[in-house]
C-alpha cells in the first residue's frame, strides 16, 4: 500500500529496490561482464555512510577486480588448504578459485576494531553490518546482482593480515557483485510483518512488577552502572602526567646530589628512579597518544607494539646503566671513598616522599581493568621500597662511619635494575614478535 504525500525523496521507487533486493550468486552473472569502476566506487560510497556509534567508521574494504580476482581466488584456495584441517572439502576448494572469476569485482568485508576499546565489539560488527545492507540497496538500484558470503576462510585468523586487519579485528566475509545474466523479479518470501512486529498502543499492568521490589531496582541500577563504568582515561593522563614531571626532577636531584656526595646508594635509587620514569612516561604517552589518534580513520596502529618498542628501547638504555654502576661499585669497594651521608640520606628521604605522593595520585578503583594505569601504580610502590633501602644503607652506613656499605648498596641498585631490564625485555619481545606457544 503506498501513502501519497509530498517527500524529499521518491518513497515509492525505494520501496521497490528494498522489496527487490535478493541475493544474485556468482555462477548468475554475466561472465566477463566488467561493471565500471566508477558505479562501484559509489557503492562503497554510500556503504560508509551507515551509522556508526561514536563516529569510528569499523568498516574496511578491499576491491578485487581485473587479475586481481585470480590473485584472491588462489589466495583463498591456497589459506584453506594450509589451515582447513579436517574440515577440508576438495569441492570447497576449487569454487574458492574458481568464483571469484565469475564476478566483475568481489570486496572484502572487514571490521576494524577501535582502539580505544570504548564500544562492544557488537556494535562494531552491526556498523558494517549497515554498510553492506547500504551496498546491497545501491548495487540493486543499478541493476546489478550481489551476494555476501562468510563461506570459506572468512573466520580463519590466519588470513586477517592479508585483508589489513589485526588480531582483534573481524573478517566478515566477502561481496561478489557482477550483471545478472537474466533479469530475476521473484521477491524473497517473508512471513507477514505481524509475525514479528507487534504494535502496543495501550498501558500494560506489567510496569507495577518493576516497582514491586525497590531492593531488586535499586540492585538492577548498581549493576546497570558497572556494565557501563566512567572512562578514566583523562584522569589517569593528568595523574601521570604530573608523577612524570615530578619524578624527572627528583631523579636528576638524585643523580647528581649522589655524585657530589660520592653515595652509590643514592646515585643507584636516582638511577632505579629512571625506570619510573619510562614506565609513567610510557604510561602518560598511551593515554595521550591514545586519545589524540582514537577517533582517527587515517592511521592504523597497535598500542601495546608502540608502548613495547618503546619497552624495550628503555631496557637496552637501563642494562648499560645497570653495568656502569656495578663497575663503578667494585672499584669504590677496592679503592673506597669517603660518603657525604647527612646530604645523601635527605636527597633519599626526599625521593622516598616524592613516591609516597605519586603513589596516592595514581591510586585507582582496583576494579577497574586498566593494565595500564595499574602498572604504573605497582612500580611506583616498587621505587618507594628501593628509596627505603637506600635510606637504610646510608643510615647504617652513616652511623658506624662504613663506607663500603653504600657501595654494596650500590650494586644491589644494579641488580635490581638488571631484574627490571630483563623483565622489559622479555616481555616487550614477545609482543613485538607476536611470540606465544602453538
Amino acid at each position: 500500500m503506498e501513502i501519497n504525500g509530498n517527500y524529499p525523496y521518491d518513497v515509492g521507487q525505494f520501496n521497490q529496490i528494498v522489496k527487490h533486493r535478493r541475493s544474485i550468486y556468482p555462477y548468475q552473472y554475466i561472465r566477463g561482464k566488467q561493471v565500471p569502476d566508477e558505479i562501484i566506487k559509489q557503492i562503497l560510497e554510500n556503504a560508509i555512510r551507515a551509522p556508526n556509534h561514536k563516529q569510528t567508521e569499523p568498516w574496511r574494504f578491499k576491491v578485487f577486480t581485473g587479475e586481481g580476482l585470480k590473485y584472491f581466488g588462489d589466495l583463498q584456495a591456497n589459506l584453506y588448504h594450509l589451515y582447513a584441517g579436517e574440515k577440508y572439502n576438495e569441492d570447497r576448494h576449487r569454487k574458492m578459485r574458481e568464483y571469484p572469476l565469475m564476478s566483475s569485482h568481489v570486496i572484502s568485508i572487514g571490521m576494524r576494531r577501535d582502539d580505544s576499546d570504548k564500544l562492544p565489539e557488537i556494535e562494531e560488527i552491526e556498523a558494517v553490518a549497515c554498510a553492506v545492507e547500504n551496498m546491497f540497496l545501491s548495487v540493486t538500484a543499478y541493476g546489478l546482482g550481489s551476494y555476501w558470503t562468510t563461506a570459506g576462510i572468512t573466520y580463519f585468523e590466519e588470513a586477517k593480515p592479508f585483508f589489513g586487519l589485526q588480531p582483534k579485528d573481524k573478517l566478515l566475509g566477502f561481496f561478489y557483485i557482477g550483471y545478472p545474466a537474466k533479469t530475476i523479479t521473484a521477491i524473497s518470501k517473508r512471513n507477514p510483518l505481524d509475525v514479528n512486529a507487534e504494535w502496543i498502543t495501550e498501558m500494560r499492568d506489567n510496569l507495577s512488577d518493576l516497582a514491586s521490589d525497590t531492593k531488586n531496582v535499586i540492585h538492577n541500577a548498581s549493576a546497570k552502572e558497572e556494565e557501563t563504568p566512567h572512562d578514566h582515561s583523562a584522569d589517569y593522563e593528568n595523574a601521570s602526567k604530573w608523577v612524570v614531571s615530578l619524578t624527572v626532577a627528583v631523579m636528576i636531584l638524585e643523580i647528581v646530589i649522589g655524585y657530589y656526595s660520592n653515595s652509590m646508594a643514592l646515585t643507584a635509587e636516582g638511577w632505579h628512579m629512571s625506570t619510573h620514569v619510562f614506565a609513567i612516561g610510557l604510561t602518560w604517552l598511551a593515554y595521550l597518544f591514545t586519545r589524540k589518534f582514537e577517533q582517527s580513520s587515517k592511521y592504523s596502529f597497535r598500542k601495546e607494539k608502540v608502548l613495547s618498542l618503546s619497552g624495550f628501547t628503555s631496557a637496552i638504555v637501563l642494562q648499560f646503566i645497570a653495568i656502569f654502576m656495578t663497575i663503578e661499585s667494585i672499584n669504590r669497594l677496592i679503592h673506597p671513598v669517603a660518603v657525604k651521608f647527612r646530604d645523601a640520606i635527605i636527597v633519599a628521604v626526599i625521593g622516598l616522599i616524592v613516591n609516597a605522593t605519586s603513589a596516592k595520585m595514581l591510586h585507582h578503583n582496583h576494579s577497574h581493568h586498566d593494565q595500564n594505569i595499574k602498572a604504573a601504580y605497582l612500580h611506583v610502590l616498587a621505587d618507594g621500597l628501593t628509596s627505603l633501602t637506600a635510606i637504610v644503607a646510608l643510615s647504617i652506613g652513616w652511623y658506624y662511619n662504613i663506607f663500603w656499605l653504600d657501595d654494596l648498596s650500590g650494586l644491589i641498585g644494579a641488580i635490581v635494575i638488571t631484574s627490571w631490564a630483563v623483565q622489559l625485555i622479555v616481555n616487550s619481545s614477545k609482543t613485538l614478535t607476536d611470540f606465544s606457544k602453538i
